[in-house]
C-alpha cells in the first residue's frame, strides 16, 4: 500500500482521549491521507473507492504501542540471572552481553531479531538503550529506520565503574557520541538521543560534556533514575552534595534543557516529583522488570499522575522478559494493586490509564503519534480476539481491547501499520513472512 494513497480503514476504533478516557467507535471508519489521519467516521463517505477501503470487520482497531525504555543488546539475555539484586546482574550477566557487540556481525544479527520482535509485539515507537561501540549503535540505528520504527537512538555512554574491556574513556565517549550525533541528523522516524548509562557509571566530567552536546544538538537524553535502593544508597555515596539522581541530571544539563527519558523513577522524593512534573521529562514504568530483579519497590503512579508527570510504559528487557507493552499494560494495573496495600490512601492505576501510558503518553514523544486525532500518524495495529473461546457478544469493544492486552499475544495482532503503510513481520522462531491480512 503506498501511505500517499487516500484510505479508509474500517472496524472498532478505539484511542485514548486522555488519562481517562477511552474512546471507542463501534464500526467507525478511520479516513487517512498520506499517512496521516483526516477523521474518523460512522460510515464512508458517498463514493468512497472500494478498493481504498481496507474493511477490518469485527476486529479492533488501536494505535501501535510506543516502548520508551528497553535494552536493545540484553535481547540476548532475557530469563537469565533474575534472583540475583541489580548490580550483580550487571556484572554478571549485562556487561559480558554487551561486550560481545564489538563484533558488528554480531549487532547486526542481533539487532535485526530485537526489530522484528518489535514489531511482531505491535510495538511501532521505541527508545532502545545501545551499546558503548560506536558502529553497533550506528547498525541499531539503521536496522530501526529501515523497518519504518520510530525511534529515539544514541550510544551509550560509561567512563566508570564498568568492566575491564567494557568501558571507555571520557575524551573517547565524548567524541564518540559527538560523531554520532554528526552522522546521524535525524531527519527521519529515527532521530539521535544521548544515553548516559546512569550516574554510577558516568564521571561529573563526561556528564557535563553531554549536557553541553544535548544543548548544542538539542536532542533528548536517555538514562535511569532510582531504580532500586542498592543503586539510590551508591549515588548517595559518589554525589553527597546532590539530594537525589535526577538532580545530577538537572545540573549537567542533561535534564531541564532537552526532553528527557529517565526509567524507573520508583522512589521519588519531594523534589523529584516536582521536577517530573515541571520539566519536559518522562517517567517511564517498566513494571515486570521492577519486579524480576528485584529493585524493593513499585512506581507511584497514581501519585505520580496526580502531581501533572508525564508517565509511560518501557518493558526494560533484558530484566523485563518480554517486548510485549500490551502484556506491560496489563502488569502495570496488577502491580499498582500490590502497591495499594502499602499505600492505600492511592488508588490502584486504571487500565483507561495504562493504556493511554502505552501509547498517546509515550508517543507525544515522537510527536503526533499514539493516538488518531486528525493530522497524527496513522500507526495502528488491528486485533483479533475471535479465537478467545468466550463470547464476544455482549463486550464492549474497550472489553475485549482489556481482555486483549491480559490474554492475548502478538498472533492476535493481524496487521500492523506506520504512517498507513503495512509492515510484514516474521513470525517468531522461524524466517516465513507473516502473510495474514485481515479480511
Amino acid at each position: 500500500m503506498e501511505s500517499s494513497a487516500r484510505r479508509a480503514y474500517c472496524g472498532h476504533v478505539l484511542h485514548s482521549r486522555n488519562k481517562d478516557t477511552i474512546v471507542a467507535r463501534e464500526n467507525a471508519c478511520v479516513i487517512v491521507e498520506s499517512g496521516l489521519v483526516r477523521e474518523i467516521l460512522d460510515r464512508l463517505p458517498e463514493g468512497f473507492p472500494p478498493e481504498a477501503v481496507v474493511d477490518c470487520s469485527d476486529r479492533l482497531i488501536i494505535p501501535g504501542f510506543c516502548d520508551l525504555h528497553t535494552h536493545a543488546p540484553q535481547f540476548l539475555q532475557r530469563g537469565l540471572g533474575m534472583d540475583l539484586p541489580l548490580l550483580d546482574w550487571l556484572n554478571v550477566h549485562t556487561y559480558p552481553t554487551e561486550a560481545a557487540f564489538a563484533d558488528p556481525a554480531h549487532a547486526r544479527a542481533i539487532y535485526t531479531r530485537f526489530a522484528d520482535e518489535l514489531l511482531r509485539q505491535g510495538t511501532l515507537a521505541v527508545c532502545p538503550f545501545p551499546t558503548l561501540h560506536e558502529e553497533a549503535s550506528d547498525i541499531l540505528f539503521c536496522t530501526l529506520a529501515e523497518r519504518g520504527l520510530y525511534a529515539f537512538c544514541g550510544k551509550l555512554n560509561m567512563d566508570r565503574n564498568g568492566p575491564p574491556g567494557y568501558i571507555e574513556t571520557t575524551a573517547a565517549s565524548v567524541a564518540s557520541t559527538a560523531r554520532f550525533l554528526d552522522t546521524h541528523p535525524g531527519s527521519g522516524n529515527v532521530r539521535p538521543c544521548i544515553v548516559p548509562r546512569f550516574t554510577l557509571t558516568c564521571t561529573d566530567t563526561l556528564l557535563e560534556a553531554l549536557g553541553g552536546l544535548a544543548a548544542r544538538y538539542g536532542v533528548p537524553v536517555h538514562s535511569h533514575v532510582s531504580e532500586s535502593i542498592e543503586e539510590i544508597e551508591a549515588v548517595r555515596a559518589l554525589f553527597p552534595h546532590d539530594p537525589n539522581g535526577l538532580s545530577i541530571f538537572r545540573r549537567h544539563g542533561l535534564a531541564g534543557r532537552t526532553p528527557a527519558i529517565m526509567a524507573h523513577c520508583i522512589f521519588p522524593d519531594e523534589e523529584t516529583s516536582r521536577m517530573l512534573a515541571s520539566m519536559d521529562i518522562w517517567a517511564v514504568h517498566c513494571p515486570e522488570a521492577t519486579a524480576n530483579i528485584a529493585a524493593g519497590g513499585i512506581m507511584p503512579v497514581k501519585q505520580l499522575l496526580a502531581s501533572g508527570a508525564t508517565l509511560a510504559l518501557g518493558s526494560d528487557i533484558g530484566s523485563g522478559s518480554r517486548l510485549s507493552i500490551a502484556s506491560a499494560i496489563a502488569a502495570t494495573v496488577r502491580h499498582s494493586k500490590l502497591r495499594r496495600i502499602l499505600f492505600p490512601e492511592w488508588d490502584a492505576v486504571t487500565f483507561a490509564e495504562a493504556f493511554w501510558m502505552g501509547t498517546r503518553s509515550g508517543g507525544r514523544l515522537f510527536g503526533n503519534v499514539g493516538a488518531f486525532e486528525p493530522g497524527w500518524a496513522f500507526n495502528a495495529l488491528v486485533i483479533d480476539d475471535g479465537a478467545m473461546p468466550m463470547p464476544q457478544a455482549g463486550l464492549t469493544p474497550v472489553e475485549r481491547l482489556e481482555r486483549f492486552c491480559y490474554c492475548g499475544d502478538d498472533r492476535w495482532i493481524r496487521a500492523r501499520y506506520i504512517q498507513g503503510e503495512e509492515i510484514r513481520v516474521q513470525t517468531a522462531f522461524q524466517d516465513k513472512p507473516h502473510t495474514q491480512k485481515p479480511q
